[in-house]
């Protein structure tokens, strides 16, 4: 994977941070893979909420027609 050099604006006390740890680079990188897998579970859990939602209206709509069915 090939490397692409940025450019951001950071608050002071993040830059100051940043400025003692050893690979600048690999610290950022790491905190947006970070930022971005809790981004990605949100968006999952939202996900996975509404189809949680639709779901229990499907079953409460068809439960009064499994109770007609004879096994």
């Amino acid at each position: 994977m090939g490397k692409h050099r940025v450019t951001v604006s950071l608050d002071e006390d993040v830059a100051a941070y940043l400025d003692t740890v050893p690979n600048r680079s690999a610290v950022v990188a790491e905190a947006i893979r970070v930022y971005r897998a809790r981004q990605l579970e949100r968006e999952l859990e939202t996900a996975y909420r509404a189809g949680r939602e639709e779901s229990l209206r499907i079953a409460t709509e068809w439960e009064t027609a499994d109770s007609d069915v004879d096994e």
